[in-house]
């Protein structure tokens, strides 16, 4: 479907909608209105007024005040009779509706045909899908120049290991996994110099394995493995190594290791939620996979 088409199907649709939800409301039959609501009305007042009788009798309302709020509420009951509108008019002509329905569904189409005719330009639609597309290109190239720039500033100040992070996940979103796996390395070297805590050194190495193993199309064999032990080596415990070294494992048709991974992932884990459900479920396949003894 061309952009013109689509455009001409969309004006369609938006007349065939509002015809649908104003012909309904004309075309079907009309009930007179039943004198059933002054009587309504007139009961509401009469229960109103035994409500402030009843307040007088049990001594909450003394005679001014049941005199006051007699008076009040016959006035009120006299406002809303006059102001009740009677559709006479509309009522007494039943084919006013009808004319009024057929004439708007002439109309509508054929207003809105003229009016695109006058004011409309039918290259507008091309013109927009093809500066979304010119956007979108200025968007992506503005990205790559604040990515490049950072990475220019670290070439300068290599001491910084935020930086080397964030420039590894700038790649990674951008699917630049091989050079995200290269600013990893950068972080976990300087990381390493400067001797930080080894759950974070831990947990680059496990990012730097993440994005060798999407450079590789999903390979968790070669540096990827390289990369998970040095992250178990020094934190044991560190989610990401051991949910990548499961699947590692897997991958190689080594069960009981696979198992031993998720079964020591799972036990970090929150009871309950999301992904300790998924490994559960996980162990569980894994378990019928497993040959019988």
């Amino acid at each position: 479907m061309t952009d013109m088409q689509g455009l001409w199907l969309g004006a369609l649709l938006l007349v065939l909608l509002t015809l649908a939800v104003l012909l309904p409301s004309l075309l079907k039959e009309t009930t007179p209105l039943e004198h059933s609501s002054e009587e309504a009305l007139r009961g509401l007042y009469q229960e109103q007024m035994q409500e402030l009788l009843r307040e007088h009798r049990a001594g909450n309302l003394s005679e001014p005040d049941l005199a006051q709020a007699q008076e009040e509420l016959q006035s009120r009951l006299l406002i809303e009779l006059d102001h009740r509108v009677q559709p006479k008019a509309w009522g007494q002509r039943p084919w006013l509706p009808r004319a009024s329905g057929l004439l708007l569904a002439v109309v509508i189409p054929v207003a809105a045909l003229v009016l695109y005719v006058q004011a409309g330009d039918p290259q507008a639609a091309a013109r927009l899908a093809q500066a979304q597309e010119v956007g979108h290109s200025a968007m992506e190239g503005q990205v790559e120049a604040m990515v490049d720039g950072l990475a220019q500033r670290l070439r300068e100040q290599p001491d910084n290991v935020p930086g080397w992070v964030m420039l590894a996940r700038s790649y990674e979103t951008m699917g630049r996994f091989a050079d995200a796996a290269d600013a990893y390395q950068r972080a976990v070297d300087v990381a390493q110099a400067q001797g930080m805590d080894a759950q974070d050194q831990a947990r680059l190495w496990a990012d730097k394995a993440d994005a060798l193993a999407s450079a590789q199309g999903g390979d968790l064999s070669g540096d990827v493995l390289l990369a998970l032990e040095n992250a178990l080596q020094l934190y044991p415990q560190q989610h990401k190594a051991l949910a990548l070294s499961g699947s590692a494992a897997l991958a190689r048709g080594d069960l009981e290791k696979t198992k031993k991974y998720w079964q020591a992932l799972l036990q970090l884990l929150e009871p309950g939620s999301d992904i300790a459900l998924r490994i559960q479920d996980d162990l569980v396949r894994l378990e019928q996979l497993e040959p019988s003894k």
